[in-house]
Parts: structure tokens; C-alpha cells; sequence
């Protein structure tokens, strides 16, 4: 997805990609490991070039300071001008969301403009944790700063459905909270949870 911003000139000129988590590897295997989802067209390849050389990783902990430290080092390189902007995306398990976000918070926020944290799903087992998450969330950052999103919301399946319901007005009388008890979706995927089976005893689908 960030290949496909960059190619179609939707980020910023400037823009640098910094990769951490636990596994340690260079960036080379990362984009070996990317390569199966990135779809290069005919005369592309010299941007996918540039592409890469604007990626950077580190291997770090999620609850160490001292690795977070060295993070910010490592993206204060990048950061030559004046005004220079961070954005963080949590691709992480939610066990760690207070970990991670603690440790950005004291070690990691940009010094000359903005700092931005995305949040990825879930928030939270139930309305305890959840409102727990987000008074933690509360004390570390201003709510401008937080964004939550809910990736499978850009799913095609979940925007055929909206798109149906709400540009067919026959819909319009019987696709609504009165007469809808439920909605069951079946989604297949041709491979198992691969390593996340920890995620799914506590979140989401097994749950």
C-alpha cells in the first residue's frame, strides 16, 4: 500500500520509511519478503528502485527504552529541514499498545512538527479495556494526535455491501436497524493464522 501511495505521487516529497519490530533482519529480506505483494507495471521499475532506498529498519523490543532511543536516532538522520514530521503506524499485537505507545511518547515524538499515531484494530476485548486503551491513549497524546482505523472496513466485500444498500432505494425500506436481526458475513482465506494463534485466543475471530 505504501508502494502504490508513492507511486501515484500521494505523499509528500520528503517522505522517509523507517520499519521496526522484534525480527532481525536488514532491509534487503524485507523487501525480498515484500516482493510476492508489490505489483510493479512495465516502466516502473526505476521509481520501485527509488522506492526502496527511501526504507530504513530497525530491530528493536517493544518495552525497552533504550531501543526506542535508538529509533529516534535512527530517523533524526532523515530529518534534515526545518520542519519534519512523524507518523506512526501500530501494526503490533494489542497486548503492547501501552508498551509501544508509552515508549514513543517519551523517546520518539518529533521535535519540529507533528506527531501522528494510528492505532490498528481491535481496541480493546470488551467496553472495560477498550475505554481503559483509550484513557491510557489519553494520557500520553491529545485525541488530534490519535487516529483508530479498522482496516477490514476497507475490505471490497464489507464496501460492495454499503455501496447496494445505499444506491438501490429498494433497499431503502428493509435494510435498516428495524428489520435486521443480524448479519452474518463469511470471510475464507486460503491459509491459517500462521503464527497469530495467540492474537486470536483473546481477539477477534476465535473469540
Amino acid at each position: 500500500t505504501i508502494w502504490y501511495l508513492y507511486r501515484d505521487n500521494l505523499l509528500p516529497e520528503k517522505t522517509r520509511f523507517v520499519g521496526y519490530a522484534r525480527t532481525k533482519q536488514s532491509i534487503s529480506e524485507v523487501r525480498e519478503k515484500s516482493k510476492k505483494y508489490m505489483k510493479v507495471r512495465p516502466g516502473e521499475e526505476e521509481k520501485f528502485e527509488k522506492f526502496w532506498q527511501l526504507n530504513d529498519y530497525l530491530a528493536g523490543s517493544y518495552d525497552k527504552r533504550i531501543d526506542y532511543e535508538l529509533l529516534n536516532q535512527q530517523i533524526t538522520k532523515f530529518e534534515k529541514g526545518p520542519i519534519a514530521n512523524r507518523i506512526f503506524y501500530l501494526a503490533v499485537p494489542p497486548t503492547v499498545f501501552e508498551d509501544v505507545t508509552v515508549n514513543i511518547r517519551n523517546a520518539c515524538v518529533s521535535i519540529k512538527g507533528f506527531t501522528r499515531v494510528i492505532i490498528e484494530k481491535p481496541f480493546g476485548r470488551d467496553d472495560e479495556t477498550s475505554a481503559k486503551l483509550s484513557n491510557h491513549l489519553a494520557g500520553l497524546f491529545k485525541e488530534e494526535q490519535l487516529y483508530r482505523i479498522d482496516h477490514y472496513l476497507g475490505k471490497e466485500m464489507v464496501q460492495n455491501l454499503m455501496t447496494i444498500r445505499f444506491a438501490n432505494q429498494i433497499f431503502s425500506p428493509s435494510w435498516n436497524r428495524e428489520n435486521i436481526a443480524s448479519v452474518l458475513i463469511s470471510f475464507k482465506e486460503p491459509f491459517g493464522t500462521e503464527g497469530r494463534g495467540g492474537y486470536f485466543d483473546s481477539f477477534g475471530i476465535v473469540r
